[in-house]
């Protein structure tokens, strides 16, 4: 029974209804700013296409997909190469790509869909719900499996200050109490929401296909005040380091970096053991496969901010989710 103030599937079928014309024509533009799509393999440019065709020959039990991505930055990461560029890049899948930058759990579940792209479009107005979007990419696409990427921007920035206690404080430096309701309550329902919602999706009369859903919980970062730093020193973030030094956490050498670093473990470990929970909850048996990309990326430098893995590490991690894909479609 859908809660009562979560939204039903016929609720968002009506609303498809209302806003396809929009939730198109937001869709290509925000493909158009970001002057990135995939496309299958047999559509890709020659050079482009040779060194994925060998790849495939060499290996010949390797399979492509078509699937569908909703997500973050590390989805949607323009400053450099994201997880979506290196699963399609690197392993020749077709991805449909409605993730955005900057987004957190709680806009996946429940915002607007974003009309903007680095400040530029039309303004937001009383527009569909991501939800909304995400049901009808599942009943355009009919992918063959569904990625997600969310909880990050929850606990990181503005709102990571409330989650550790002072240095100073004798407390222990992880606020374990807000810290576990916020990811086994807060985050826990807005996953299953976003599980249920795109399951129903796929299993709708006029749908009907396997979908199997993909979630991770981030590698654990080094918060060393780096931000994304960009055209004309614009830069975002950092995330972690004026909570950090607020709390008397201060990073001046290798000892203090790797104290934060391992606070920061805490959240991932937390976010990813509550995803693996809900794996393995027999309502999503065959269903929901959570892929454990912690401890692929070991030092600072592999990392390109506090938030971001520089291009290579993406491509690391991006392998282990393909070989989910592989082991699980």
């Amino acid at each position: 029974m859908t809660p009562p103030n979560q939204k039903s599937l016929a609720e968002v079928e009506a609303e498809i209804d209302e806003h396809r014309t929009l939730l198109d024509e937001i869709h290509s533009a925000r493909q158009e700013v970001r002057a990135y799509n995939t496309v299958p393999l047999e559509e890709r440019a020659p050079v482009a296409a040779a060194p994925l065709r060998a790849m495939l020959a060499a290996s010949p039990a390797k399979r492509v997909f078509r699937l569908l991505a909703q997500g973050d930055s590390w989805f949607d990461y323009p400053p450099g190469t994201d997880l979506i560029d290196c699963l399609h890049s690197n392993h020749a899948h077709t991805i449909t790509n409605i993730a955005v930058a900057g987004s957190t759990l709680n806009d996946e579940a429940y915002g607007p869909v974003p009309r903007q792209v680095f400040g530029l479009g039309p303004p937001q107005s009383n527009d569909p719900d991501r939800i909304t979007e995400l049901v009808h990419h599942i009943r355009q696409v009919k992918p063959q499996a569904l990625l997600l990427s969310a909880g990050g921007n929850d606990v990181a920035g503005d709102e990571f200050f409330s989650f550790i206690n002072n240095a100073r404080s004798g407390l222990p430096a992880v606020n374990a109490e807000v810290l576990h309701g916020a990811v086994n309550g807060t985050f826990k329902t807005a996953y299953q929401y976003l599980l249920d919602m795109a399951l129903a999706a796929a299993a709708a009369p006029d749908v009907q296909i396997q979908m199997p859903i993909f979630t991770h919980g981030y590698d654990y970062p080094w918060p060393d005040g780096r931000p994304v730093v960009s055209f004309l020193w614009w830069k975002v973030g950092p995330w972690f380091h004026r909570s950090f030094n607020a709390k008397n956490f201060p990073y001046t050498n290798a000892a203090t970096l790797l104290t934060r670093h391992d606070i920061i473990k805490q959240f991932i470990d937390a976010v990813n053991d509550m995803l693996a929970g809900l794996a393995a909850d027999p309502k999503y048996a065959g269903k929901v496969f959570h892929v454990d990309v912690r401890g692929t990326l070991l030092s600072d430098p592999e990392w390109a901010n506090e938030l971001h893995p520089r291009n290579p590490g993406f491509a690391r991690l991006a392998d282990k989710i393909d070989a989910a894909l592989q082991a699980h479609i």
